[in-house]
């Protein structure tokens, strides 16, 4: 499984539009419950923006994508989240919370005053509802509560939840954008029917955010009103449109020229240098990791090959090229916001490998990402000839890449995407890709060893002493070539000039938080 195109790569959107495509409502658009116009509370002004691709679905339980990430954290929460410009964890529905010396319970303090959309307000039996739809296996999401093995109301104001095992990561695996939220009882009572109320959260909304989902238009876009009941502090925008746009060029073009405010993602990085006037740049670290998937069946079964591959790889020669001063050469197979290394990764040299065949290689890339990855594939291909290795390259449909461990033969010798964590837990990024059986380790690659090392890590309290483990695990990964990180990676907001406080959180790629928006 993967999250849309440039974030979790392109793996999911097939997936999540297979899982939702059961389950969407027969109309073509949808109201949140309690949907008003501005309450007046702050100016009347509005944001436009633009997707690349529909929202598949705004159930916050089955959405898997990165795309829509904005839109759905403007509508719905969660107990905790990271704070703006940190992965430090602070509350967001809870004000508070324990954890018991064990590390198997976890007891929160719920905010006062929380009222979803409808105007009804939150209690700990909404959210104890909420955890249990998301740990239903009907949902894609439920991993999330997978070692949940009770949860209490004893008070309306506390919500207790006890765990199989002790996760330390528990805590950033709520604050992850596709972590556990909060729906009303109108969206998981009222609207219930036989499925859990899927078919209704495809295209409507119940949550307690700053905005409430107004129109839900598949194929022309969405629109957002601020919330009159919100709890917190009033978003400065009376309302936010976001329309479907699929090229990033057009995107370019509507933001120069006053249609659009800003382009969240994608603008394209040789361009950045040189703005229209009127433009600004808003670069933040969202975890992005830009990494080589290595197909260790197909031409690259030694792992000698696979090392000459790196030499070829090596992010120093191409990096600025590609991303100018928006990256950074990996230091290792995590994103560096989470977790430095304890000495960077050495790259073997052309020299060291000079005797090893390596066939011709193929080097593939989505068609969502081919903006980017084109011009990485194209500055790969002359760095892998450097070392006497002939390679080419081309795009895949975004659906390819999750089918890809049905035929390794035919699958191409190297991947490139630039990912994203579940959250800033080093566990997330292993489990997601280098584990065996991983969600998005699309070539099946398995190294027992590395595996027995992130198992026991993930029991590991001690951050000093997980993060150790993480760390050699991925060594030994990267030792092997199984997979080969190239960048860190910033993304980048272009907008109108005049926008600020955009809320940008390195936990959270590809976005912005509408609520904090101001002009």
């Amino acid at each position: 499984m993967t999250k849309r195109l440039l974030g979790r790569s392109l793996l999911a959107a097939v997936l999540i539009t297979e899982l939702v495509a059961g389950c969407t409502a027969g109309g073509t658009s949808g109201t949140q419950t309690g949907t008003t116009n501005s309450t007046g509370a702050a100016p009347d002004t509005s944001l436009k923006t633009a997707l690349q691709t529909d929202i598949a679905t705004f159930d916050p339980d089955n959405n898997f994508e990165v795309a829509g990430l904005g839109a759905i954290l403007a509508v719905y929460q969660g107990l905790v989240a990271y704070g703006p410009g940190t992965t430090k964890i602070q509350g967001l529905l809870a004000k508070s919370w324990t954890v018991s010396p064990d590390g198997l319970t976890y007891t929160f303090t719920l905010r006062d005053g929380v009222k979803f959309g409808s105007g009804k307000s939150m209690t700990s039996a909404d959210v104890k509802a909420s955890f249990e739809r998301r740990m239903s296996s009907k949902f894609v999401l439920n991993y999330f509560l997978a070692g949940v093995a009770s949860m209490q109301t004893p008070a309306p104001n506390l919500f207790v939840v006890k765990l199989k095992s002790p996760e330390p990561g528990l805590l950033d695996s709520f604050c992850s954008p596709w972590g556990p939220k909060i729906v009303g009882p109108d969206g998981l009572g009222t609207h219930k029917a036989g499925d859990q109320s899927a078919a209704w959260l495809t295209d409507h909304a119940d949550g307690t955010g700053p905005f409430l989902l107004s129109s839900f238009v598949r194929g022309q876009g969405y629109k957002f009103d601020r919330n009159p009941n919100y709890w917190g502090e009033k978003p400065a925008m009376s309302s936010v449109s976001a329309k479907i746009v699929p090229d990033i060029g057009q995107q370019v073009l509507q933001v120069q020229n006053g249609d659009l405010d800003l382009v969240q993602h994608g603008y394209p990085f040789t361009q950045l240098a040189s703005l229209p006037a009127g433009l600004q740049v808003e670069a933040y670290d969202d975890l992005g990791l830009e990494m080589a998937f290595i197909n260790p069946t197909r031409n690259l079964k030694s792992a000698a090959q696979r090392t000459k591959v790196k030499a070829g790889l090596n992010p120093a020669g191409w990096i600025n090229d590609a991303f100018g001063k928006y990256a950074t050469p990996a230091k290792s197979l995590y994103p560096s916001a989470m977790l430095t290394p304890a000495k960077p990764y050495q790259w073997p040299t052309a020299s060291s490998v000079a005797d090893v065949a390596v066939p011709p290689l193929e080097i593939g890339y989505a068609a969502g990402e081919a903006g980017v990855q084109q011009r990485v594939a194209d500055l790969l291909i002359s760095q892998l000839g450097s070392v006497g290795i002939k390679a080419t390259a081309r795009s895949l449909s975004d659906a390819e890449p999750s089918n890809f461990a049905k035929n390794l033969n035919k699958a191409p010798d190297i991947f490139l995407a630039q990912n994203n964590p579940d959250s800033a837990d080093p566990g997330s990024q292993a489990g997601l890709f280098y584990t065996t059986g991983g969600g998005l380790n699309i070539f099946g690659y398995s190294n027992p060893a590395a595996d027995k090392l992130f198992a026991t890590a993930n029991a590991t309290v001690d951050i000093g002493k997980r993060n150790a483990l993480y760390d050699q695990g991925a060594q030994l990964i990267f030792d092997d070539g199984g997979f080969v990180p190239l960048a860190d990676v910033k993304d980048v907001i272009v907008h109108r000039g005049g926008l600020k406080n955009f809320g940008t959180k390195p936990g959270v790629p590809w976005n912005v938080d509408f609520g904090t928006i101001t002009r």
